[in-house]
C-alpha cells in the first residue's frame, strides 16, 4: 500500500484549481519515470479536486494507472488530494486529508492563500512527515486494527474520471488539454493504460 502525493489547492467554482502545496513519495518508481509520475499525479489531483463539491468526499479510481485520488473541498474553498494505490484504505486516506488540511491551516493564513492566483508551493513541512508516516496505514492509524472501525460506514463517493466530467467526456480529451502534462507524460499515461488492459490481477 502506497501514498504517492498530498496536494493542497485553492478551488473556486468554474475556475481551474490553483496549486498551493504538494509533496510526493515516488521511491517505488525508477528515476527516469518520476518526472512523468509527478506530472500525472498533479493532473489527476487537479482534475479530481476541481470536480469535487464543497464538503464532498470523493475517491476517484484512475484505471489507466491503477491509482485512486481521494479528495475533499472545505467550505472555504481549500481542497486536499491524496493519491494512493488501489489497495490503500479510503477511510485512512480521508483521515490523512483532514490532518493535511489542519497542518496547512496552521502555517498559512487564509488571507495569504486566497490572494494566490497562480500555482505555487507554499512550504508546509508537516506534509513531508505525514506522507512518510501514512505509508503504512496500520501504523499511522491505530483504528485500522479495530474490527468495529473496519466495518464503519463512511460516505465516500467512488467515481472514475469520466464520471466526474461532463457526459461523454473522456480522460484522453481532458489530458490532451491539460497544461500539467508534457508530451512524455501523455505517452506515459497511454502506455500505462495499454499495459493495464493486457494484464490482469489474480
Amino acid at each position: 500500500m502506497k501514498v504517492y502525493s498530498i496536494g493542497i489547492f485553492k478551488v473556486t467554482p468554474g475556475g481551474k484549481p490553483v496549486l498551493l502545496s504538494i509533496v510526493y513519495e515516488l521511491s517505488s518508481f525508477g528515476f527516469f519515470q518520476r518526472g512523468s509520475v509527478k506530472e500525472v499525479s498533479l493532473f489527476v489531483s487537479r482534475e479530481t479536486v476541481g470536480r469535487t463539491g464543497v464538503n464532498e468526499r470523493v475517491s476517484m479510481e484512475h484505471t489507466q494507472t491503477q491509482k485512486v485520488c481521494h479528495t475533499t473541498v472545505d467550505s472555504k474553498g481549500l481542497g486536499c488530494t491524496v493519491l494512493t494505490d488501489s489497495e490503500y484504505p479510503g477511510r485512512v486516506a480521508h483521515s490523512l486529508i483532514r490532518l493535511a488540511l489542519d497542518e496547512f491551516n496552521k502555517v498559512h493564513n487564509e488571507s495569504v492563500w486566497r490572494a494566490i492566483n497562480t500555482d505555487t508551493e507554499l512550504p508546509t513541512p508537516a506534509l513531508e512527515q505525514l506522507i512518510l508516516k501514512y505509508q503504512n496505514p496500520h501504523e499511522a492509524d491505530p483504528m485500522m486494527n479495530l474490527q468495529k472501525n473496519l466495518d464503519e460506514t463512511i460516505t465516500i463517493v467512488k467515481k472514475t474520471v469520466e464520471q466526474l466530467g461532463q457526459r461523454g467526456e473522456k480522460l484522453e480529451d481532458i489530458a490532451s488539454k491539460s497544461d500539467d502534462l508534457s508530451f512524455q507524460s501523455k505517452a506515459f499515461m497511454q502506455n500505462a493504460e495499454r499495459m493495464n488492459k493486457c494484464c490482469g490481477y489474480v
